[in-house]
Parts: structure tokens; C-alpha cells; sequence
């Protein structure tokens, strides 16, 4: 087994160089300025040569210094530039089809963990972004050092658990923990150390000493987990569909527009940095799924909606049935269960209305008291019963001689208040002796016989003095009395 840790110790200071720590650690800066860059630029002239040489190969605007491409292109776009260009430069191979695959998935992962980050707020875009180009550091290790090796990780089936065993019993660890050994040994921040090495392991994430670090970690993993499906392992189709509902909320619709995002920008990136090949073969795998998906789905989603109108139908039955038994409950609250008439409860409320509508628009009704003459007689002499049917009667009576806008309530045994609107002083009386004189004529009938039932009333009507409802119904309590006591069967209107 190789010792690569130990190796790692001997080869750094030529692998890595200081001012290349230094740029990866401006990832963690809040905004990377233009005099960082140039700094490292002028330090490292050939740095500066690399990425002014690209800008013009790639754009039809020319620049001639740093000072001009940082105006030009912005910051942060030349800093994306030079990480590219002296990690490909790290390889220091003539671009075989072995390097271009991981150069390509390196990429790939960058920029598909900082779409994410950027898309759902999961992290630092720039952080997930150099931390993906960076996880991928200990196959240009494996490469530079251990040429063979490498050769065959790449030759193998390209699913990751397989390569990572190989790895493991080459090296002791494998991959994602030489990159943590490297970068860890280099002095580069935990920020990205720590997702770069944990970036395989979802378990280990959630034990980062940091949000940063465990935002970071989430957007790597699932930009590494998106690069194995569309470089053709579609074993873990399953488990990224499930990772990326927990760890972002977003559903398969909400994917497809950030994977039509990840691959414009990284088809841009790649033919940047001269990497064309952009083999992806599982990519058209997983859409060919989808398509075959899709036509069982949109066939499902026809019975289904089928099912929903009939649902909806069903719905509208039950809520017009909920509806017409509420009318009915509200009715109930409302109403003197024996008799039909409105109850005390109803008068109130209704009253108070009317009674403010009176004040404010003059508007004319009366308030008529009424109670059954000798009403204890009658259940005395022939029981509850026939009591309770001369109650029904007489309120089916009285309703016959109201309007639509007139209304009755029982407020005690055999009393009751009636509220009619009127058009003159006299309506109000009119209606009740109107009401007495049909009630004195009715037959009211017990084993065959006639029983002389009457009634007697006190009437008020509303005048713009009156102060309450409680006075007005007072009024027409003392006019009933004197009703009463003048012989019953009378009606009292002044």
C-alpha cells in the first residue's frame, strides 16, 4: 500500500504554491477586490499571462492588462478564470481523454454546486464554487504523482463506490481525504477543507463546527451527486431525488430549471478552458427515463382528473347540504320551538335594529304587546295539551294577517310582541284589531265543543322622543294592561 500522506509532505511546496493558497482563500471574503487579485497577479507573471491570454482567445473585446480585464469582465469573473486555468495547470499532462473526463467533471461539480447554492440560498456561491473545482484535487494528485494508478481509477466502471474501494486499498483513504490532506496540509481554510472532504459522506455533514461549513458541504454533496448522473451512473438517481427534496425543498419541476441553468453556464466554462468532449451520457439516460416516466404519468393524471370532477361534485352536494342544514340550526336558534314564532333572542336583536333605522332615516312601525286572556283558565280546565295547541293556532292566526316585513315573537308563556311596519299613526292599531276580531271568530274546539279564546293588545308606535327599545316596549306592556284591566279583548292604542 502506498504511503501518501508522507508523500503528500514531501511533494507539497512544489504542488501547491503560496499565492495559490492565498486566491483560494479569498473565496471565504465577502467580496474578493480587484487589488487582491492583482497582487497575486503581479506576483505570479505567468499567471497574468494565462489569463489575459484567455480572455482574448474567447472574446472579441481585447484587453492588454489586469487592470483592463478586472474593469472589463469584473472580479469575480477573472477570479472563477484563474482558479480554472492553475488547477488544470497542476495536472501538467498533455490533456489526455483520461484527464480531460475529470477535468470536465470538475468543472462540472463546480459549477453545479454553486447554481445550487446560489439558486436555493444554501451557501456562498463562490465557496461551493472553489470548493467543487477543489474536490477533485487529490485525482490531480493521484495523477501527477502516480501516473498508473490514476489510469486505472478512471478506466474502471464509472460508478463512484467502486473507484473510492479501489482507492482505499491503494492508498489507505481515498480520494475526497487525500484532497483534505492536501488542502488541510496547504493551510486552506475549514470552510472548504472540511465539505471538500465530506462532500461523499452526508452523515459526516451534519457535524460541521459551522453553518458555512455544513451549507457548504450540502451544496457540494448534491453538485458531486448531479456530476455522477450525468456522467452515466444513474445508481444513485433515487437517493439524489431524495437528498435534494430534504436538503433544498425543490421538487423535480424546480430541478429541471436549475439544470437547464448548470449546463448553459457550464457548456460556457468548458469550451472556455478548451474541454469539449461534454460526454453526457447519463444526462440523456435519466431524460429518457423521464420521457417514458412522463406519458405513464400524464395517462395517471387523466383518471385523476377524471376523479377530481367527480369529487367536485360530490363537494358541491355535501356543501350545499352543509349549508342548507345550517340555515336550518340557524332558524332553530332563532325560533320558540312549540309555536314557529321568532323567540326573545331574535326580537333583540332585530329590534335594535329597526329601532336605530327609525331614528336615523324616520322611518314609521309600532310595537303591539299581546297575551291571551284567562290563558290559566284554559290549561286548567282542559290541560296543557289543548293549551299548547291554542298557542300554535293563534301565532298561525297572527302570521296570516302580517306582511313579509312584520314578524312575531314569543317572549313568555302566552305572551308575545308583533313589529309591523305602518304606513300612518293608525296602522298599528288597525292590524291589531284586525288580528283580535279574527282570533274572537276562530274556532277553537275540545271533545267537540267551542272554547272562547281572545286576546287583548297594547300598541305603540316609534315617535322620535323615545329615548330605547326597552321604553317603547314598556309602552305598549302598559297599554296591554289597561287593555286588560277595561275587559279584555281589547285593543289599547293611546
Amino acid at each position: 500500500m502506498i504511503d501518501i500522506k508522507e508523500n503528500i509532505r514531501k511533494n507539497l511546496p512544489e504542488f501547491i504554491s503560496d499565492n495559490f493558497i492565498h486566491l483560494v482563500n479569498f473565496s471565504a471574503e465577502n467580496e474578493i477586490t480587484s487589488n487582491d487579485l492583482e497582487d497575486i497577479l503581479w506576483s505570479e507573471p505567468e499567471y497574468e499571462d494565462m489569463m489575459i491570454g484567455y480572455i482574448n482567445s474567447t472574446r472579441y473585446f481585447k484587453v492588454s492588462s489586469v487592470e483592463e480585464a478586472l474593469k472589463t469582465f469584473g472580479t469575480e469573473y477573472c477570479y472563477y478564470i484563474l482558479m480554472n486555468f492553475i488547477i488544470s495547470e497542476m495536472a501538467k499532462s498533455d490533456y489526455s481523454n483520461d484527464v480531460q473526463e475529470m477535468l470536465e467533471t470538475q468543472l462540472f461539480t463546480a459549477v453545479s454546486s454553486s447554481i445550487i447554492a446560489k439558486k436555493v440560498k444554501l451557501s456562498d456561491p463562490k465557496l461551493a464554487y472553489v470548493s467543487g473545482l477543489l474536490s477533485y484535487i487529490g485525482y490531480i494528485y493521484i495523477l501527477r504523482y502516480f501516473k498508473d494508478e490514476f489510469s486505472k481509477i478512471m478506466n474502471m466502471d464509472k460508478n463512484i463506490i467502486k473507484r473510492m474501494n479501489y482507492e482505499w486499498e491503494t492508498f489507505g483513504i481515498d480520494h475526497a481525504e487525500i484532497s483534505y490532506v492536501i488542502l488541510e496540509s496547504a493551510g486552506i481554510i475549514p470552510e472548504i477543507c472540511n465539505p471538500v472532504r465530506n462532500h461523499h459522506q452526508k452523515k459526516l455533514q451534519d457535524d460541521a463546527d459551522s453553518d458555512i461549513e455544513k451549507n457548504t458541504s450540502h451544496a457540494l454533496y448534491l453538485g458531486s451527486q448531479l456530476t455522477n448522473l450525468f456522467y452515466e451512473d444513474l445508481s444513485s438517481l433515487p437517493e439524489f431525488r431524495k437528498d435534494i427534496k430534504n436538503l433544498t425543498g425543490l421538487n423535480t419541476l424546480q430541478l429541471e430549471d436549475i439544470v437547464e441553468d448548470i449546463i448553459d453556464n457550464f457548456k460556457i466554462e468548458a469550451r472556455s478552458l478548451g474541454l469539449t468532449s461534454l460526454g453526457f451520457t447519463g444526462y440523456f439516460k435519466i431524460i429518457s427515463f423521464y420521457d417514458t416516466k412522463l406519458a405513464m404519468v400524464q395517462s395517471e393524471l387523466e383518471i385523476a382528473e377524471k376523479k377530481i370532477v367527480e369529487i367536485n361534485a360530490q363537494n358541491l352536494k355535501f356543501q350545499k347540504a352543509i349549508e342548507d342544514n345550517n340555515k336550518k340550526l340557524v332558524g332553530l336558534a332563532l325560533k320558540d320551538p312549540l309555536t314557529g314564532a321568532f323567540n326573545r333572542r331574535y326580537l333583540d336583536e332585530r329590534l335594535h335594529d329597526e329601532f336605530l333605522k327609525a331614528k336615523r332615516y324616520d322611518q314609521r312601525f309600532a310595537v303591539v304587546s299581546a297575551d291571551i286572556d284567562h290563558f290559566k283558565n284554559i290549561n286548567d280546565t282542559y290541560g296543557h295539551a289543548f293549551g299548547d295547541l291554542v298557542l300554535i293556532e293563534l301565532v298561525q292566526i297572527i302570521k296570516s294577517s302580517l306582511r313579509k316585513t312584520d314578524y312575531i315573537a314569543r317572549i313568555g308563556g302566552e305572551e308575545f310582541i308583533i313589529v309591523c311596519h305602518c304606513s300612518d299613526e293608525t296602522g298599528g292599531m288597525e292590524l291589531a284589531d284586525k288580528m283580535r276580531r279574527t282570533i274572537e271568530t276562530s274556532p277553537f274546539r275540545f271533545e267537540g265543543k267551542n272554547v272562547p279564546v281572545t286576546m287583548s293588545f297594547g300598541v305603540v308606535n316609534y315617535f322620535p322622543e323615545v329615548k330605547s327599545v326597552e321604553e317603547l316596549i314598556r309602552i305598549s306592556d302598559d297599554r296591554l294592561y289597561a287593555a286588560k284591566n277595561a275587559g279584555r279583548n281589547k285593543v289599547i292604542f293611546k
